[in-house]
């Protein structure tokens, strides 16, 4: 039987190694041809390992071109500012949809799960009047508005369900030494929960990041866009210098990587409730 599923074990990494390479021989090809000169047409096959010396002018090209650099800081800025927003919001409501009594609890927790129903085009007029009338339109605070009030009821479910499996004799024990609601969540409740806070910050940072959408929307300035603008532009003034536009590509990419490598550990973890309450 050991054997048996020893080699079972064997086949399903090979297979899985197997996936994995395909998967990211066009993420290699991607970086592989941004150090290099490549004009007019891409190679046959794809580049994995680059040709040396590497040339690095296109990352130099895509940094300096159309104020990439100011691109870059505001998509920084805007989406770390987003994403506290998001957390804050989310995490709160889900404490309170898991913990809390309250008339009506239910339906507007199913409400809220509706409004993932309505298309961002459909919302899209109703929105804009409304952020024009509070005089939000071309700054970031509408954006952070926006994304506050249309991208947490996803999150909100996602950590309801992470909330309500965190056993409450926990809670009971810090109430019983003198804890408060918002202590409770703050050293129970949030560290108890972190793969799943850590998995749905990585996928709201990633989705402000690449947000085009609402940048080419809801704001007018240039100064204000943000890296979605910058490689569009990018595609429209380079669009068969092939190694600058992957250059900026793997530039864009970076701190989403730096991102899922920071949280990558708490993905991992798991049973941190286990034996904490005794049967």
């Amino acid at each position: 039987m050991k054997k048996k599923k020893l080699i079972s074990q064997i086949i399903i990494h090979i297979i899985l190694i197997f996936l994995a390479t395909i998967c990211l021989i066009p993420f290699l090809s991607m970086i592989s041809t941004s150090f290099m000169k490549v004009k007019g047409v891409l190679p046959n096959e794809p580049i994995i390992f680059p040709n040396f010396p590497l040339y690095l002018d296109n990352y130099v090209k895509a940094w300096t071109a159309n104020h990439f650099q100011t691109y870059f800081l505001n998509t920084i800025y805007v989406s770390a500012v987003g994403l506290v927003v998001n957390l804050l919001i989310s995490i709160t409501m889900a404490y309170s949809f898991s913990r809390f009594q309250f008339p009506g609890k239910e339906t507007i927790f199913n409400i809220l799960l509706l409004t993932m129903m309505i298309p961002a085009q459909l919302a899209m007029i109703s929105q804009y009047t409304v952020l024009n009338s509070l005089k939000m339109i071309d700054t970031y605070r509408g954006i952070w508005l926006l994304w506050g009030g249309t991208c947490v009821a996803g999150n909100t479910f996602f950590y309801r369900g992470f909330f309500e499996a965190v056993p409450r004799e926990l809670e009971e024990s810090m109430y019983l030494d003198g804890a408060t609601r918002f202590q409770t969540l703050i050293h129970c409740i949030i560290p108890l929960s972190k793969p799943a806070i850590a998995t749905q910050a990585v996928f709201a940072f990633n989705g402000y990041w690449t947000n085009l959408f609402d940048i080419l929307t809801f704001t007018k300035s240039t100064n204000k866009r943000t890296l979605s603008v910058a490689l569009q532009l990018f595609r429209g003034q380079y669009t068969t210098n092939y190694g600058l536009m992957f250059a900026a590509c793997v530039i864009v990419i970076i701190p989403i990587i730096i991102l899922f490598i920071i949280f990558q550990k708490q993905f991992m973890q798991q049973g941190l409730t286990e034996g904490s309450v005794k049967g």
